[in-house]
C-alpha cells in the first residue's frame, strides 16, 4: 500500500491520527483527514485550549514534510479487537495495524509501529536499543522511536556522511560508524568527537564501514565491507585500532556480541554468520542463505540480533526475509514478504523490531505465547 493510498484509507474510515511534520523544526497535528491531493492533506485538527474547550480548525500539511503518522486510540466508525494488542505489562494498545505478510510467523503479531516519509525509502541502515526506546540511522542522522511510535531526531553528523552502525554503551554514550571510515563518540549530552579514522586498506580493500558493537571491556568492534574484501577492526578507548580479521572473502556486514562474549559477524561472500573469539579466532559458522539473497551494494544487510535462547535473527534485504538460526544451526525463515529489511533488534522488554527500509516503516513483532516472550530478551542490557 502506497503512502498516499494509506492516507486515503484514513479519509474513508474517519480514523483519528496524529501527524509529525516539518523540516528542522517539528510540528504535530491531531485530527481527521478530510481529503488527500497530490501535494497536501487537508485535516480537521482538534486542540485543547486554555478555555477548556476543544477547538477545531483546518490545516493543510505538505506530504513531503510528513515524518511520522501515529494512529491514536480514538474510536473509528468501524473497528474491533483486531487492532488491539496486550503488551507485556498488560497495557492494551490500539491503532497498531497488522501487517499483511504472505506467510506470517505462527504465534507472533506483526504490526506497524511507525510509518515514515516515503522519500526516505531504502535510506535506513541499522537499529539498536538505547535509552527510552529504539534508535535507527537515516543518512547522517540518528532517530529515536519510543514505544508509542513517537519519532524524534536524536543526533546528526555534520557534512556529507552516511551512518552505517550505531550502538550505546552501558553509560548511554552513543558510538556511530560511517561508511567513510569515521567512528564518532557522542555522550548523553549530545557532545561528540571523532574516536578514530579507519584505513580500510589494512583489511586488504577499501573503506566501507558496515556495523559497530561494544565489547564488555568497552572496546569498539567495527566491520568493513568494500565488496567482499574487508574485515573487522577493534578500537580501544583512546582511538587506537587494530585488524582482527581481514583479507579476501572476509567482507563483513552485521555484528553481534553474545552473552558469552563471542563475536558474531555476517560474511557476505559465503552468506554465513561466523562465530569468533574477540581476537578473531574462528569457532563456528552457519550458512544462512545464498549470497545473492543479500544486498551487496550498500553494505547495510546481514543485520544481526539475538534472543535469550541464543537464536540469531538475520536480515536478507534483497530476498525480503528475516531468518532465524537456532542453537543447533537449523535455519528457519522467520519473516518473509518484506521490502529490503535492513535493521533488526530487540528492546530491553523483549520485543523484536524490524526496520523495513523499502517501505519506510518500523515493524513491531510480539510473541503471543508467554513462554516465547520470555525467550525474546535482548542480549545487551543498558
Amino acid at each position: 500500500m502506497s503512502f498516499r493510498t494509506r492516507l486515503q484509507t484514513f479519509v474513508e474510515s474517519r480514523q483519528k491520527i496524529q501527524i509529525w511534520y516539518g523540516m528542522g523544526c517539528h510540528n504535530t497535528v491531531t485530527g481527521r483527514v478530510l481529503t488527500v491531493d497530490h501535494d497536501h492533506i487537508d485535516m480537521e485538527s482538534y486542540s485543547h485550549e486554555s478555555d477548556g474547550q476543544i477547538h477545531v480548525r483546518r490545516i493543510l500539511v505538505p506530504l513531503h514534510l510528513i515524518l511520522h503518522i501515529d494512529i491514536t486510540s480514538a474510536e473509528t466508525e468501524e473497528g474491533g479487537d483486531d487492532d488491539t494488542l496486550v503488551s507485556f505489562d498488560g497495557e492494551r494498545r490500539t491503532g497498531l495495524p497488522l501487517v499483511d505478510l504472505p506467510d506470517p510467523p505462527k504465534g507472533y503479531a506483526v504490526r506497524v509501529l511507525s510509518q515514515l516519509n516515503s522519500s526516505y525509502s531504502n535510506r535506513f541502515s541499522r537499529m539498536t536499543p538505547g535509552p527510552g526506546g529504539i534508535y535507527f540511522a537515516v543518512d547522517g542522522s540518528v532517530w529515536h522511536i519510543d514505544s508509542a511510535g513517537q519519532l524524534t531526531e536524536y543526533a546528526r553528523i555534520r557534512g556529507n556522511t552516511t551512518i552505517s552502525g550505531l550502538r550505546f554503551d552501558r553509560k548511554g554514550t552513543l558510538f556511530v560508524a560511517t561508511i567513510q571510515g569515521v567512528v564518532y563518540k557522542i555522550d548523553p549530552n549530545k557532545s561528540g568527537r571523532v574516536l578514530a579514522q579507519l584505513d580500510g586498506g589494512l583489511t586488504g580493500g577499501g573503506t566501507f564501514l558496515a556495523d559497530l558493537v561494544i565489547t564488555p571491556n568497552d572496546d569498539v568492534i567495527v566491520s568493513n565491507f568494500p565488496s567482499n574484501t574487508g574485515g573487522i577492526f577493534k578500537i580501544d578507548r583512546l582511538g587506537e585500532y587494530q585488524v582482527v580479521v581481514g583479507g579476501h572473502n572476509h567482507g563483513s556486514q552485521g555484528l553481534l556480541i553474545d552473552q558469552e562474549s563471542n563475536l558474531w559477524s555476517f560474511e557476505h561472500a559465503t552468506g554465513s554468520i561466523v562465530k569468533r573469539t574477540m581476537d578473531g579466532k574462528e569457532l563456528a559458522r552457519v550458512k544462512v542463505a545464498e549470497p545473492d539473497e543479500f544486498n551487496f551494494a550498500d553494505g547495510f544487510d546481514g543485520n544481526l540480533a539475538m534472543d535469550s535462547l541464543g537464536r540469531i535473527y538475520v536480515t536478507a534485504g534483497r530476498k525480503g526475509n528475516v531468518y532465524r538460526i537456532n542453537r543447533d544451526g537449523r535455519v528457519d525463515t522467520f519473516l518473509t514478504g518484506l521490502a529490503n529489511p535492513t535493521g533488526v533488534t530487540f528492546s530491553q522488554d523483549g520485543i523484536l523490531f524490524v526496520l523495513e527500509a523499502g517501505r519506510s516503516r518500523v515493524l513491531r513483532v510480539v510473541a503471543l505465547d508467554k513462554a516465547d516472550r520470555t525467550a525474546s530478551a535482548t542480549a545487551q542490557q543498558l
